[in-house]
């Protein structure tokens, strides 16, 4: 009796890595559709034919919309430090003395995210709008569970309500950037200027560093 060809033992690696090559071409088929014209509406459907595959395939990879939106988020598609790899890049207790300049980087770099992502800006404004949705408060508590993991990484969670401060730092910084989607003066800072957010980011640092906000 003639035996069966047995696959090769590469199979199955390879056929993980086209899965998540297309995870990752469906995730960002997603960011260029939700950047286009807003999260309210966008889809499976619109993500399909961006993407170029099968929205059946969709479902089964992410079980549907809000797994699609939830994985966006996790891979680091909304901001960086919203992914394991970015969480990974905060120090563990770096020396005292680093402490806010490690955490003022990572502000800083939150800030600009918010600005040059169109769909980061446009998640924001669907979670502003759908705050008492499932997927809304999901989003939520994996934005307090980033920046409490950051938090207690920077050795912050000793210190004076790192949380509030931080509240007040993130609503601050996400109201700027979206309004420049419409540059305008904010109490005299042009957001349509680059020298503005060098402004606006010295006075982040000073906040976070010389002021010693913690």
């Amino acid at each position: 009796m003639t035996r069966m060809a047995t696959l090769p033992d590469t199979a199955k690696p390879i056929k993980r890595r086209n899965r998540a090559a297309t995870m990752e071409r469906i995730l960002r088929a997603a960011g260029e559709v939700m950047a286009e014209v807003g999260v309210h509406k966008a889809g499976i459907n619109a993500v399909a034919v961006q993407a170029g595959v099968n929205k059946v395939l969709i479902y089964r990879y992410f079980g549907g919309w809000n797994g699609v939106i939830e994985a966006f988020v996790h891979r680091g598609f909304f901001l960086s430090l919203f992914s394991e790899r970015g969480l990974d890049a905060v120090p563990i207790n770096p020396p005292a003395e680093a402490r806010y300049q490690h955490w003022q980087a990572l502000l800083s770099n939150v800030l600009f995210e918010l600005r040059d992502r169109t769909v980061a800006r446009e998640l924001i404004r669907w979670e502003m709008a759908n705050g008492q949705t499932e997927l809304a408060r999901r989003l939520a508590h994996l934005r307090n569970e980033t920046f409490s993991r950051a938090f207690t990484k920077l050795g912050l969670t000793g210190l004076s309500d790192p949380s509030a401060t931080t509240a007040l730092l993130w609503g601050g910084m996400a109201y700027l950037a979206l309004s420049s989607d419409s540059p305008s003066a904010v109490i005299n800072v042009d957001l349509g200027a680059i020298s503005s957010w060098e402004r606006i980011e010295t006075a982040l640092r000073r906040l976070v560093i010389h002021q010693g906000v913690w």
